[in-house]
């Protein structure tokens, strides 16, 4: 899924040749005022453990701020005030929505793991192994295509509501019918009918094209007659079956899918209560009404600041731009240990608060102050934690080696552990006219046109003035390896020894020559680079670009902007970048989850690049075939040729993927990572 705060990456070291960085001109950078704040856009991805920071403070001159003191380990930061029944997070970015179904990104994601519980759970830092959470059982059919859950009986929502099968039922067939633009239901509709988008498998069924001519109006639902609105929605509902007298949920796949047990452990299966999200006026389980309830705005959700689950939390208050509280759900039903060792009854840590805070140095001054219990650390700052760490674990819990540092320290350190996400630098090959990230919208040294990059010599000369080393050394620490195209290391397709695009300001020159019938040169270009605010990772990136451009001709201008998340987003949906930096954090283990959003026309950041039909075509077939093919050679075969098809078209420029690195008070014990978790499980915690 997008990834808000959270970056990860496998530690190896390439030597490529290094230009200097250039200080960049602050009083050229772009201030543009959205809500709360400042605008930088970079795409749904990384940003929790990681982060870059620019060339320049941005603190006044001349002050001491607050991330310059740094206590010494004779001067250690005292240990936390915060309350042991109270956990205090300092992050940047915040939810979209807390609807669970709508939620395409860590920030929500991360929260409402927290206030809902579903069918299944990860067994504590496994990927690939579950425990029964809601259901008390789950079995798998020899086929591999029927899903059986057995649901807990006794288990209570929040309101008050008694959770039943049809609770789980209705909760998939509204989030599959809701299936917002970008948004996660193709994980879902593609395993149960075999399509991408529910208005797709509307059209196919009522014989409407959507190979429509440029220009024209693309078909909606209102077209869609309503004996097949009707059919859709049994479609759907008898790939999910309850029945309330046995007590199950039967799930039916149209074929063998190896991952589902892992969309069924995380957020977007949270059961919702029926009833109650039909008093609140939702969608009311009837076939011939669920287009009124179809690809919503976020707050046009009645879950978008509200929240009634079954989960260890309950919501307590979000304060939008500020902070969000959770408060222990005192009647959780939970009364054994969810696995050997783990956590059972109520929450330990009963209150939890989540602050929104962008500035690096106000987040660590809360945390050398006691005030926080974990903080967003950018990579690039991490020398300004060293003296902070009282034990050191190499790996993803405590059950890792450890070693002590500083016996005064105030925070424990997990480091080195494997990561399931990577950043890219995505190019828009149709970007909206409206935009204000092109300027004049004309290749005239003052903008670009909107179709700027179906040139794939620009694609290629951007690539090659992207300096990896830099990045990786600046933003990451070294903690970081250049990624080979949308599929990261570990999975099928995957080659350490693929062809990549290497930093070369010669080839970099030489393509941006040819471009446009060999206008750049003498013109130049003029164009905004967004990224989320707090995001320093993505911000280095893009400064990166941006002065490796400027050194090839100082005509070729890219100023770079931060934006709140949620306005980022925003942007990206409506494809008014030219270019976007994100992150992807995988939603299960297989490279299907990786081509998907980078490059299939339904994907959550490729729809928004607006690939040329023709190369989308390619694309969209042999996607199909990755997902059709059950033999592990044939499947490895096609992964490893939409890879090189993606570093042959240069759609993106695929940054890095690098290890976890987390940092929590000394006095909280129960952390451990799992990859595709999308943030803390604070029911795991405690301060003993």
């Amino acid at each position: 899924m997008p990834l808000a705060d959270v970056w990860v990456a496998i530690h190896r070291r390439r030597r490529t040749s290094v230009r200097p960085r250039r200080r960049r001109d602050t009083s050229m950078r772009v201030r543009h005022l959205t809500g709360l704040a400042l605008a930088l856009t970079l795409l749904p991805g990384l940003a929790a453990c990681g982060g870059g920071s620019g060339p320049e403070s941005e603190e006044p001159a001349g002050e001491a701020t607050s991330a310059d003191i740094v206590p010494t380990q004779e001067e250690a930061a005292p240990a936390s005030n915060v309350p042991s029944d109270t956990f205090v997070q300092v992050t940047i970015g915040e939810p979209e929505t807390l609807d669970p179904a709508w939620t395409y990104e860590t920030s929500g994601a991360a929260v409402e793991s927290n206030l809902y519980d579903t069918p299944l759970y990860f067994n504590r830092e496994k990927a690939d192994d579950y425990v029964p959470q809601l259901a008390e059982s789950w079995t798998l059919s020899d086929d591999q295509k029927t899903i059986t859950l057995t649901m807990r009986k006794g288990v209570t929502f929040h309101a008050g509501g008694t959770l039943e099968p049809s609770d789980v039922a209705y909760s998939l067939h509204r989030a599959m019918l809701q299936d917002r633009v970008d948004g996660p239901m193709t994980l879902f509709l593609n395993p149960l009918l075999g399509t991408s988008t529910i208005e797709g498998y509307a059209f196919a069924k009522a014989d409407i094209s959507t190979d429509v001519p440029e220009g024209a109006e693309a078909p909606t639902l209102e077209q869609v007659p309503a004996d097949v609105i009707q059919q859709v929605c049994e479609d759907v509902k008898a790939t999910v079956v309850a029945d309330n007298d046995a007590g199950t949920v039967t799930i039916t796949l149209k074929q063998p899918t190896p991952w589902f047990p892992q969309l069924l452990s995380q957020p977007w299966s949270a059961v919702l209560d029926k009833e109650w999200m039909i008093e609140q006026k939702d969608w009311d389980d009837d076939c011939a009404t669920w287009p009124q309830w179809h690809n919503p705005e976020p707050q046009e959700s009645v879950l978008f600041d509200k929240a009634n689950g079954t989960g260890p939390y309950k919501l307590g208050e979000w304060k939008k731009g500020q902070e969000i509280t959770l408060e222990a759900n005192a009647d959780y039903w939970r009364t054994e240990p969810i696995w050997e060792g783990g956590p059972s009854g109520p929450a330990k840590l009963t209150h939890i608060v989540i602050q929104k805070v962008d500035e690096w140095g106000t987040r660590f001054a809360k945390l050398t102050a006691g005030e926080a219990d974990t903080i967003v650390v950018p990579r690039a700052n991490i020398d300004q934690m060293a003296s902070l760490v009282h034990t050191e674990y190499d790996g993803g819990d405590e059950g890792a080696p450890a070693t002590e540092v500083n016996p005064g320290g105030s925070v424990n350190l997990f480091k080195g552990y494997p990561t399931v996400a990577a950043d890219a630098a995505m190019f828009h090959f149709a970007i909206n006219p409206e935009s204000e990230f092109i300027g004049s919208g004309q290749l005239d040294g003052n903008g670009i046109p909107v179709d700027f990059f179906t040139d794939i010599d620009v694609r290629k000369g951007f690539a090659h003035c992207f300096n990896w080393e830099t990045f990786i050394q600046d933003a990451l620490k070294g903690e970081g390896v250049q990624t080979r195209g949308p599929i990261i290391q570990g999975l099928q397709g995957y080659s350490d020894t693929s062809p990549i695009y290497e930093y070369d300001p010669v080839k970099c020159e030489a393509s941006l020559a040819k471009a446009w019938g060999g206008k750049l040169p003498e013109t130049g270009f003029t164009m905004t680079l967004a990224y989320n605010q707090g995001n320093d990772t993505r911000k280095t990136a893009a400064e990166i670009l941006a002065d490796e451009l400027a050194a090839i001709n100082e005509k070729y201008k890219i100023e770079v902007q931060e934006l709140e998340w949620a306005t980022f987003l925003e942007a990206r949906r409506a494809q008014k970048f030219p270019i976007s930096i994100a992150g992807w954090l995988a939603d299960y283990y297989d490279a299907s989850n990786w081509v998907e959003p980078f490059m299939s026309s339904a994907g959550a950041y490729a729809r928004a690049q607006s690939f040329p039909a023709d190369m989308q075509a390619k694309f969209d077939e042999k996607i199909a075939a990755g997902l059709a093919e059950t033999d592990p050679a044939k499947r490895d075969a096609i992964y490893a040729e939409l890879q090189q098809m993606a570093i042959d078209e240069a759609i993106d420029i695929f940054l890095a993927q690098s290890t976890g690195r987390f940092y929590v008070s000394r006095q909280t014990t129960g952390w451990y990572n799992n990859p595709l978790a999308p943030g803390l499980w604070y029911y795991a915690m405690s301060k003993p």
